[in-house]
């Protein structure tokens, strides 16, 4: 796994959340731009698809660390009882204010879902940000039914490395790949149903016994072995080299 040598604290960081990190990561001052909101419901929708097939009509759906609440959006106009809540004040604020949807700005440790147990909890590029997964996903737990859905996406570090440090994002606490994050279920007592392994990887976590930790770990080691240090190196200025010349390295072109 990679995670920040020194990491920031929960304080540090739900304040920075709040009114620094969407100005600082893309440069919103006052809510989403146009071009974010298209991007963010062009992906609600692949997302969506996918999730949908597997949970019952109008079933409950949690959206965690919801941005601007585009996913949260398209489950409700497909029939489901959707809400979501964000730390960041303008995006949670847009989400809640500007389009009328059930959004909630405040982090996991202090949301309160409704009374209803939960289908379905998503998480959209979010656990690379925290720095206690394992707890978030035992929270998680206790926002689902018994045979609950638990759907997260986070960067795949065995591909996203190809940028050298331009994916070592400061606000991202953890790297996973598609291994640690199974592990990560495991921890919470989870198990795989689908992975989705695109340039981002994905895992559709239901409950149930997961595989051997120790065979998870061995998987997880063996799927960064390649990256040394001095890779990495090599790779950032080989991709900013290829963004200069606009060409862009080959396993960056899926």
């Amino acid at each position: 796994m990679i995670r920040h040598r020194f990491m920031p604290t929960d304080a540090e960081l739900s304040a920075y959340y709040r009114a620094s990190y969407r100005n600082d990561y893309q440069n919103a001052q006052n809510g989403p731009s146009a071009r974010h909101i298209a991007k963010r419901r062009m992906e609600a929708a692949r997302r969506l698809d996918t999730l949908a097939r597997r949970l019952p009509a109008q079933a409950g759906v949690i959206d965690f660390g919801c941005g601007s609440g585009e996913f949260v959006e398209a489950a409700i106009a497909q029939g489901f009882t959707a809400a979501g809540f964000e730390p960041g004040a303008d995006y949670a604020t847009y989400a809640s204010q500007t389009r009328g949807l059930p959004v909630t700005n405040c982090g996991w440790q202090d949301y309160s879902p409704a009374a209803n147990k939960a289908d379905a909890v998503t998480a959209f590029h979010v656990f690379e940000h925290l720095t206690d997964p394992v707890a978030a996903l035992t929270r998680i737990r206790t926002w689902l039914k018994p045979e609950g859905l638990a759907y997260i996406e986070v960067p795949n570090m065995a591909t996203s490395l190809y940028k050298g440090f331009g994916c070592l994002h400061m606000a991202h606490t953890i790297g996973f790949g598609r291994f640690s994050l199974e592990l990560l279920g495991a921890m919470a007592e989870m198990a795989v149903l689908e992975v989705i392994d695109a340039y981002d990887i994905a895992i559709i976590f239901k409950p149930g016994t997961p595989r051997d930790i120790e065979d998870i770990m061995a998987d997880a080691r063996q799927e960064l072995e390649e990256w040394t240090q001095a890779k990495v190196h090599k790779q950032y200025f080989t991709y900013t080299l290829g963004k200069l010349t606009g060409q862009r390295p080959a396993a960056l072109r899926k």
